[in-house]
Parts: structure tokens; C-alpha cells; sequence
């Protein structure tokens, strides 16, 4: 039986430092599926991962920190899931790609919900800008 490939999301593959983040921010492109906002840019990236990604829930959409924090767990586990399909669409192209993911809704979602629109927005950025 063959081994399944582990399904993670290590240090590499996160989208560190002010910098970068504003840079992607204020330059990317962006596609918009409700409540989530996705946005890319292709750019040089330390580490050896085809593609990392920042995941952002304001403050003032969702006041309370457990809220934020759990919001940002489900985009990262259903981002964790769904990362073998995206680096394998991203190994045709050139490039490595960084993203920012913010969450713009004023209400918890689902993790299903979650996982169906953040793969909604991942096809459509890569559609449209890869």
C-alpha cells in the first residue's frame, strides 16, 4: 500500500515580514469571494515552497480574539488540505506566488463553507493571474 502524502503546513511555506506582506498587499492582484479577499502576487520568496500565504481577519469585523483566532485556524486547515492540488497547478507555471487571505465577513462560517470559498478563490486568482 502505497504511503499517502502528508498533508502540512510548515514554517516555509508562511508569508513572513512587514514588508513582503505590504508589498503584496498594495501591488497584488486581487479576486473577491465573498467573505473572503484573496490577494497574489508572483515575486522572489526566501525558502524552497512554491507558493506562501498570510492568512488576516481585521479586528474590526469579527470584535472578539477567540472569534479571529478560530477564523484563522479554519482558513489555515482548510488552506492545509487543499495545498497539494494549488503547488501542483502553481509547477506548470513560472514563478512563486505569495498570498494574502482576509476574511471580511461579520460572522463565523462554517469549516465546510470555508474550505468550498477559499478554493473558489484560489481557482479564480490562478485562473485570472496565473
Amino acid at each position: 500500500m502505497p504511503a499517502q502524502p502528508r498533508h502540512t503546513f510548515r514554517k516555509h511555506e508562511h508569508l513572513c515580514g512587514e514588508l513582503r506582506i505590504k508589498e503584496v498587499a498594495t501591488t497584488g492582484k486581487a479576486v473577491h469571494v465573498p467573505p473572503f479577499r484573496l490577494v497574489g502576487k508572483f515575486m522572489e520568496l526566501p525558502g524552497t515552497a512554491p507558493a506562501q500565504i498570510a492568512f488576516a481577519v481585521p479586528r474590526r469585523n469579527l470584535r472578539k480574539a477567540v472569534q479571529r483566532n478560530r477564523m484563522k485556524r479554519l482558513m489555515r486547515e482548510a488552506y492545509r488540505l487543499m495545498k497539494p492540488r494549488i503547488y501542483e497547478r502553481l509547477s506548470t507555471g513560472t514563478g512563486r506566488v505569495a498570498w494574502l487571505l482576509v476574511y471580511q465577513g461579520r460572522e463565523l462560517i462554517g469549516q465546510e463553507e470555508t474550505a468550498r470559498k477559499i478554493s473558489d478563490a484560489m481557482d479564480r486568482w490562478l485562473l485570472q493571474h496565473g
